[in-house]
């Protein structure tokens, strides 16, 4: 979406969008949120550093290193907003102007655009469908029954796409829309939490010294990230062919919080304007995670809606 309608939306139908629109409902909470994000806002060629672990958990515990994963932190931030044809979190996405838009099955309003990200900023635990070079997740435009939202993944080749549309959707319910937002990826290594090792590791974890930190500043980094580790334990099903699913990503609610402030990037002070940057609300600082399958030809998602670390 463009920023400039983004912020100008205030409670009336944007008009230019080629498809179904949902009502706009930006509360004074968000308007507040937009007027706080600039005075945060980021260069444009600006990078985000997770710092260094205190402690390497693997140098202590070589038999963990088969665990490690890569995730990319993808840092959200306020700042110029990408083209529609580059990875970012909300906003424009590259959509072709002779696609329908798809609605939400339960509300039957347009689906809101979550991520868009390039295959070149993935991390190898997020392989794309062959012959695509771009991701889209959209989902639901509110809080639904199950609580978690419906959610569509597409996936395409960016080259192919010719005529797009000049607007996405515009947005309908703040708490579930992000501000656009540049992403600025790192990539970082992670191991599972406590609870989802082999017994064995798990309790060299549970005896050594750093046991009381390792889930919030050792294991699975917060905020929105790509691969890796998931940061709640759950079984996903497949809602066609009921086999288990795979992490795919997570959308956070904020990047890091006072328990977990280890995953804080160097450049970032504490102000919301970084660390909440997207403006997006789930229960209790949580995040929602997402989850794909594979072995359907459709690749179909499904959302788990987690609690911050804790």
């Amino acid at each position: 979406m463009n920023r400039r309608l983004f912020l100008l939306a205030s409670g009336s139908v944007l008009v230019g969008c080629t498809k179904p629109a949902a009502p706009v409902v930006l509360d004074t909470s968000r308007l507040d949120h937009l007027r706080m994000l600039e005075g945060c806002r980021v260069p444009s060629n600006a990078t985000r550093t997770t710092p260094k672990a205190k402690i390497d958990v693997v140098a202590q515990f070589p038999e963990l290193k088969p665990l490690l994963r890569v995730a990319v932190r993808l840092h959200p931030r306020f700042s110029e907003e990408p083209r529609p044809e580059e990875s970012k979190l909300g906003g424009q996405f590259l959509w072709p102007a002779n696609e329908d838009w798809p609605l939400c099955p339960e509300f039957r309003e347009p689906m809101q655009p979550i991520l868009q990200l390039r295959s070149t900023e993935a991390s190898p635990q997020f392989p794309f469908r062959p012959n695509t070079d771009l991701f889209q997740l959209l989902w639901s435009p509110k809080k639904t029954t199950s609580q978690r939202p419906h959610a569509v993944g597409v996936w395409r080749k960016a080259a192919e796409v010719g005529a797009s549309l000049a607007e996405s959707p515009p947005v309908a319910f703040a708490d579930w829309t992000p501000v656009p937002c540049r992403l600025f990826p790192e990539r970082v290594t992670e191991l599972p939490r406590q609870a989802a090792m082999p017994a064995y590791m798990s309790e060299k974890v549970r005896t050594a010294d750093f046991a009381n930190v390792y889930d919030q500043e050792l294991a699975v980094a917060t905020g929105t990230k790509v691969g890796g580790w998931p940061n709640a334990i759950t079984t996903v099903r497949c809602t066609v062919c009921q086999q288990l699913m795979d992490y795919l990503l997570t959308i956070d609610s904020c990047e890091w919080t006072e328990r977990t402030t280890r995953w804080k990037p160097v450049e970032d002070d504490d102000r919301d304007g970084f660390r909440r940057a997207p403006g997006l609300t789930f229960s209790g600082d949580g995040s929602v995670q997402v989850y794909v399958c594979r072995r359907c030809e459709k690749w179909p998602l499904r959302c788990v809606v987690s609690p911050a670390i804790s």
